[in-house]
Parts: structure tokens; C-alpha cells; sequence
């Protein structure tokens, strides 16, 4: 590492507090201002919402703040000269939202026609979900469901299969990139709330207005596919972003039990071809076995066959609760996160519908009609994770003054990600699939090598003021215990940085086919270097996916009944599959014998 990256490394935590603001997508930044002609390079006979793609696709190269305003910029040169009018109204399923959500900044703002930086952000997500998922599609990696796709195709048509196999890819591509964190408990509500359920009473001392962490909404979905980790709600909503991208409708559905918040509580996404609704487990890691063991399952199979769901129990240690859930109650949550309902995003989405195709607008209304044809589906709601995020940001601020642990715990899962550090140049351009250098161009690869500093040298941080100096790091006004406190504070954020990108470049080669490659940086830099390091749950399911496609079934076995992460009761099931699998190679080849 040179030491032009180190005092990269070393700015990104001297500014944290700054490079944050930008990071979180503060209110406060509204329209760009003083960007006139000579600012944006321009003149106004050409084409700003190209520019302004341009600008997008290359936030990844330069600056984030300066590109965040330019693509802001050139967005409002560009909705200035459009007259064209597109169809848009506000979602009428809005009105369902509780009153707590229905005030959220961004919803008074759907009918706006003007850009800020958030807009520009949502506008970057849904690009690397676009690039994601374009290139994943494409891919033909064995996932051992080809047989029952061809059967799919000729019950149902090749566009069902088509779709159906798409959909298994980008499932699968998010399992194995968003590592499980553990799915918090939800938590009742403080003493003098409204009670849950109660949408027309305001609830200024519930527990998101607390800023309580509980599942789902402690991070955007562009922060879930940044960090690679989130819980089962959060990895669900990265799926069902990618596969949008690719015009295919995924749904979460959730059960109404009484017994558990909150109501209804949900279970899993579930991918909507035609009538039918394919259930994908984002807890378990896995789709939802059909009849027999094969295939995908949909609703109505299993709700005409609880043992497709009971035969999900792994032991009395892991029982799937689902299985007995009432069925005939199930409602489907739509995930329309603010900026996929706003009239000037759908002005956008109409104009690259035939150019780069970012899909940025999303009927609710619509989907909630096609979903209600299923059987099972008992109500369609606006899930309200996507806005709960929202209200749990804002209210997180004041707490953050109060909670040390928890400013610890932003510092090493945010902070980290502000700026353009080699790590986060490397990480946006995985996500577009630029993992070879190109001419003077670096990537990925590149980036993530740049970014691994020595353990040697991570050791003397705090002892030798040589490597300090490399690292930018000095002492200025501060006193003993601040300066020790700042010298940790890089050792740790150093330490974190070349464990994530030692863990994403076994993921590159996983994803490239390069196996060796892969078990070399799972194993031996992953796990082997901090066995109780940051991704032990995502290095270990993607070895034993490497051991897979090695063909050692055995090794792969072993390394899922070693695992004792969030994905445990999925990984039991997968290593039971295997262990059929195994069984079936011994009787194949005792026929042949």
C-alpha cells in the first residue's frame, strides 16, 4: 500500500463527521445553487438528462459531493425545458400508512418537480441494482434447478421460466453477497404510546421515534448492498430491488399472527409471474423447496401441503414457525420506498425507457391488483419498512450525542464507507462488474489490493510515529487519552477495511469462476486471519459454495454444520440436501458397481 492510500485512509477519519453528512443524505441539502452555464459546461441546447446519466454512471470516479450537484444540477437544467407531461398522481395507497409515516419529508415532496442530492443518491442505487442485476442475469453458473425450469417452460411457457430463472440467479447472487445479521426482536411500545396498530394517534415516544434498533429499518437499502451485511428484511428488499431492475415483481409477504409484532409480521419475498407467487426464504438462504424436494414452491402449493413448510424444521433446536402459521390469512407488503412514487423520478424512468433502463417508478396500485389474483393473498399493503428507515434516521441524530456504543458501532460500519478511499472506489466498481484493470483504469481487484495494509504495520499504529507519519495521522492539540483514543480509532477502522475487501475479493473470484482463487481468500485471509472477524457467517457459506463447485460435496458439508451465524437454521437444511445428494452419488455408483 502506498502512502498516498494511507493518508487516504487516514483523511477519511479525520473528516468522518463531514464525508457522514453526505454519506446519510441530509434534509438540509436542497437544490444546487449558482450552477449556471459555465459551471455545468453547457449550453442549454444540449442534452442534460444525458449529461446528467453521464455524471451518474461515473460517481463511482469522482468526487461524491461535486457529482452528487452536477447530476443534480444538469436533472433541473433538464426538467426545466421538458414540457412533455407524464400520467402521475400520489399513490393512493399512501393513505394506509400510519400517521407517523404519512409526515415524512420525502412523501411532501413526491409531487415536486426538482432535484436535490437524495434524489441524486436513490438515482446511484438503482443504478448498481441495474448493473447488478444485468450482469447476474446473464450468468449460467449451476444453481440444480435446469431439470425443473424445463418443466416450468413447458407447463407454463419459456417467458414464466425465463423470468423464474432470473429471479433464482439475483436470489442467489444476494445470499451470497449480503451477509445475515440477526433479525432484532421488535419491540413493544414505551410506556404512554399509541398502541400498535393505532394509525391516527401520534406516537412521538414509540420505540422508532426512540430511534430503537428493530428489524428492517436501520439502514437504506443502498447502505445494506454499501456494507454487504444487513438482517432478513433488509437482504430481502436488496432482492427485490435487483429483480425490479429487471421488470420482475417481488413481493414480501407476511403473516398476520396476533401473538408477534408487528401486524402483520413478515415472512418472506415471494417473486409474482403470471397467478402464481415463488417463495424465496431470505432468512433461511434458500428457496422454499417444492413438492418432492424440487424445484421452487409457490403459495398455493403450500397451502394445499403444510409439509412443504414443516419439512423446513432442522431438529427440535430449529423449527420453521412459519409452518404453523395460519396460511389463509397471508398479506402481500409492497416495497415503494419514496423516491420509486415520485412524479419527477417517473418523468425520468419514462424518458430512459429506451435508453439506459433504470426503472424508477413503481404502480403500487397496480401490483397490489395483480397480487390480489393470487390465491391466498387475504390484503396488499405499502410495506412500511422503507419509511420507518427514514423516521429512524432523523431520529437517530440526537441519540447519537448520548449513546457511545452506538457512535463505535456507526464509526466502524459507516464512517468507514465516507469519501473515495481505494476500499469504496473498489466496492462501486464491483458492483459494476469492473473487476480487472482497463488501460490506466483500475479495478476492483486493483482498489481492494491497494486497500489491505500489512499486519505489521496495522501493529505499530499506535507505537511507531514513522508509520503515523506515512498514515497522515497527527497528534495536533490533542491530550494523551485523546490521542490514544484516535490511534485506536484508525487501527480499527484500518484493520476493518482490509478484512472487508480481503472478504469481497473472494467474492469476485467466486463470481468469476476463479474457485481456487475464492477458498484462498475465504479461507486462509478470511477466516484463518480473524476467525471471529467481521464476515465468518459470509466466508464460511461462500466456501462451502466454492467446495460445491469444486465438486466436494463432503467439504462442503462439513463447512455448513461448522457454522453458528444468523444463517444456521438454512445452513442446516442446505448441509441435509447435500448430505441426500451424497447419498445419491454412493447409490449411482453402487449401480454402476
Amino acid at each position: 500500500m502506498n502512502q498516498k492510500t494511507l493518508a487516504m485512509i487516514s483523511a477519511a477519519v479525520v473528516c468522518l463527521a463531514a464525508a457522514l453528512l453526505l454519506t446519510l443524505g441530509c434534509r438540509n441539502q436542497r437544490r444546487p445553487a449558482g450552477m449556471g452555464p459555465a459551471a455545468g459546461g453547457v449550453t442549454p441546447k444540449q442534452d442534460h438528462l444525458t449529461l446528467a446519466l453521464d455524471y451518474l454512471s461515473r460517481l463511482d470516479e469522482v468526487d461524491p459531493q461535486e457529482g452528487m450537484i452536477r447530476t443534480a444540477y444538469h436533472l433541473n437544467r433538464w426538467i426545466e425545458d421538458h414540457e412533455d407531461e407524464v400520467p402521475w398522481q400520489q399513490s393512493p395507497m399512501l393513505n394506509g400508512l400510519p400517521r407517523e409515516l404519512r409526515g415524512i419529508g420525502p412523501l411532501a415532496e413526491l409531487p415536486k418537480r426538482e432535484f436535490t442530492t437524495e434524489d441524486v443518491m436513490f438515482l446511484r442505487e438503482v443504478s448498481w441494482m441495474q448493473s447488478i442485476s444485468e450482469r447476474v442475469s446473464q450468468q449460467t453458473t449451476e444453481l440444480g434447478l435446469d431439470d425443473w425450469l424445463d418443466q416450468v417452460e413447458q407447463s407454463r411457457g419459456e417467458p414464466h421460466a425465463y423470468e423464474l430463472a432470473v429471479a433464482a440467479r439475483l436470489f442467489d447472487w444476494t445470499v451470497r453477497n449480503i451477509q445475515l445479521d440477526e433479525l432484532l426482536p421488535y419491540p413493544t411500545a414505551s410506556a404512554g404510546s399509541a398502541e400498535e396498530g393505532d394509525s391516527n394517534t401520534p406516537r412521538a415516544t414509540s420505540p422508532l421515534m426512540e430511534a430503537k434498533p428493530r428489524p428492517g429499518y436501520t439502514a437504506f437499502t443502498w447502505q445494506t448492498l454499501l456494507f454487504g451485511r444487513g438482517d432478513a428484511w433488509q437482504r430481502a428488499r436488496v432482492f427485490i430491488q435487483l429483480a425490479r431492475q429487471q421488470q420482475i415483481d417481488v413481493v414480501m409477504l407476511a403473516l398476520d399472527d396476533a401473538r408477534q409484532l408487528p401486524h402483520p409480521r413478515p415472512w418472506l419475498p415471494a417473486v409474482l409471474i403470471d397467478d402464481q407467487l415463488y417463495l424465496f426464504d431470505a432468512e433461511l438462504g434458500m428457496p422454499i423447496p417444492g413438492p418432492g424436494g424440487i424445484g421452487v414452491a409457490t403459495l398455493e402449493q403450500v397451502r394445499e401441503d403444510k409439509d412443504l413448510l414443516s419439512n423446513l424444521d432442522a431438529g427440535s433446536s430449529y423449527p420453521y414457525a412459519p409452518a404453523k402459521a395460519d396460511l389463509d390469512e397471508v398479506v402481500a407488503l409492497i416495497d415503494a420506498s419514496p423516491g420509486f412514487l415520485s412524479q419527477r423520478m417517473k418523468l425520468v424512468d419514462a424518458q430512459t425507457a429506451t435508453g439506459q433502463q433504470l426503472v424508477l417508478a413503481v404502480d403500487p396500485s397496480g401490483l397490489a391488483e395483480r397480487v390480489r389474483q393470487c390465491e391466498g393473498i387475504s390484503d396488499v399493503q405499502l410495506w412500511h419498512v422503507p419509511y420507518e428507515t427514514w423516521v429512524f434516521r432523523k431520529a437517530r441524530g440526537p441519540r447519537e450525542q448520548e449513546d457511545p456504543e452506538l457512535i463505535r458501532r456507526l464509526m466502524l460500519d459507516e464512517w468507514i464507507f465516507a469519501g473515495l478511499t481505494p476500499m469504496v472506489q473498489g466496492r462501486q466498481l464491483q458492483f459494476r462488474g469492473r473487476f480487472e484493470n482497463n488501460g490506466q483504469k483500475k479495478g476492483a481487484k486493483a482498489y481492494y489490493l491497494e486497500s489491505r495494509v500489512p499486519d505489521a504495520e496495522i501493529e505499530q499504529i499506535e507505537t511507531s510515529p514513522e508509520v503515523q507519519y506515512r498514515m497522515g495521522i497527527s497528534r495536533g492539540r490533542l491530550n494523551d487519552q485523546q490521542w490514544q483514543a484516535k490511534l485506536l480509532a484508525q487501527k480499527s477502522m484500518v484493520t476493518r477495511i482490509k478484512r472487508n475487501v480481503s472478504y469481497w475479493m473472494a467474492l469476485i473470484h467466486y463470481e468469476t469462476g476463479n474457485y481456487e482463487a475464492a477458498m484462498n481468500w475465504l479461507k486462509t485471509r478470511t477466516l484463518e486471519a480473524a476467525a471471529d472477524g467481521p464476515w465468518t457467517g459470509g466466508a464460511r457459506y461462500n466456501l462451502s459454495r466454492v467446495y460445491e463447485q469444486m465438486g466436494d460435496l463432503e467439504q462442503a458439508r462439513d463447512v455448513l454444520l461448522l457454522d453458528d451465524s444468523p444463517q444456521k437454521h438454512g445452513n442446516l437444511l442446505r448441509a441435509r440436501f447435500l448430505r441426500k445428494k451424497l447419498e445419491a452419488q454412493g447409490a449411482n455408483t453402487a449401480d454402476v458397481d
